[in-house]
């Protein structure tokens, strides 16, 4: 069975939400619902046609649970979400959607399994951060919806920007007299639309967080993630820079080695841009105020920094703050063959070096 988090997050909201599809609301009335209750903030969308907008209440809820998803089954399975609607896509052109949003003090980019959920864990053990972890409107849907599938290229027009802007503020409203800052940690593959993200967000600081490839690649064909199960598709064209048509041919190792590759390449076009980068094996504790600092702008007091730096403690998939951190890079790393790991450094290696040499990087 997939794990939910590697669904579509319009699926999720229909399987978790059932009834959500029933309430349609046209633009006046979801202006009103939207601005009435602050706790309203959009869940999902879906492509098709001229594209749905999913919403649901939060309230105050805090947003600690570790992917954005995973709120949405939290609260979902035990009742506490009373108000649920749709909408149409253009909502998202009426700058009062975002009216509430609280603009990010930084945006987190990754290559997926390399700390960056930490990272927003520990930003989401203060009660003032409203962290989108993995947003779960930004994990699809809304990317399929303004490239037709991913039929054409992402184009940073005016609309496209500010329907952007729009749904990322949507998401980080003050549900909260006590939310003073947002930040949002996108998913893996969204590194590749960093650039069109930076137009909409351009003095927002921005980190890129970043592993060894071959212990990244081992993980996620453990327990695959949307890149992966995009193989095939028209998305893999654009995560492996190859057409969408070879990659069923590729094996998955294969497959993400190109995808990690992207990654990279566009990590490494940010940092000109001022994107800072971070390698896995740098993050802990003791780097973590210079991160912040350095990497994202973000100074807080010693308090609240010992509040963070508690999550360092626990694996970051355990919500419960009961299973304590174990590493793994050794046992990831046997499990791929002599002969796969030739290959991802082949397509990875010159680049990760770049990256752990180049001038974005925090360890320097």
């Amino acid at each position: 069975m997939l794990a939910l988090s590697a669904l579509p997050d319009y699926e999720v909201a229909r399987a978790l939400l059932p009834d959500i599809t029933g309430t349609r609301y046209g633009r006046e009335e979801a202006l009103q619902r939207i601005a009435e209750n602050r706790g309203v903030v959009p869940i999902a969308v879906d492509p098709l046609g001229k594209g749905t907008v999913y919403w649901a209440d939060f309230g105050e809820h805090a947003l600690r649970e570790w992917q954005f998803t995973y709120t949405v089954k939290h609260l979902a399975e035990t009742g506490a979400i009373k108000t649920a609607f749709t909408t149409d896509f253009d909502i998202l052109a009426e700058d009062a959607v975002g009216a509430e949003g609280i603009n990010p003090s930084a945006m987190v980019f990754h290559i997926s399994r390399c700390g960056s959920t930490l990272l927003a864990k520990a930003l989401a053990r203060l009660d003032s951060n409203v962290v989108i972890n993995q947003g779960g409107p930004l994990q699809r849907g809304f990317w399929a919806h303004l490239t037709d599938d991913f039929r054409k290229p992402l184009e940073a027009t005016p609309e496209n920007l500010k329907r952007f802007r729009n749904i990322v503020l949507a998401m980080a409203r003050r549900r909260s007299d006590v939310h003073t800052a947002s930040f949002v940690k996108f998913v893996s593959w969204n590194t590749l639309y960093m650039d069109f993200i930076q137009k909409a967000f351009p003095d927002v600081p921005a980190l890129f967080l970043y592993r060894n490839p071959v212990e990244v690649i081992a993980s996620v064909v453990q327990r695959p993630t949307p890149a992966l199960l995009a193989k095939g598709s028209r998305q893999a064209e654009l995560l492996t820079g190859v057409s969408y048509a070879e990659t069923p041919n590729m094996t998955d190792t294969e497959y993400l080695a190109h995808c990690c590759a992207e990654y990279f390449k566009a990590a490494l076009a940010g940092v000109a841009d001022g994107l800072h980068v971070i390698n896995y094996t740098s993050l802990s504790p003791e780097t973590f105020p210079a991160l912040l600092s350095r990497g994202m702008s973000v100074r807080p007091g010693e308090d609240e920094l010992k509040v963070m730096v508690e999550q360092f403690k626990y694996h970051s998939k355990d919500d419960g703050d009961t299973k304590e951190f174990q590493g793994d890079s050794k046992e990831k790393a046997k499990s791929v063959s002599p002969t796969d790991k030739a290959m991802i450094e082949t397509l990875c290696g010159d680049l990760v070096t770049r990256l752990d040499q180049c001038e974005g990087n925090l360890t320097r």
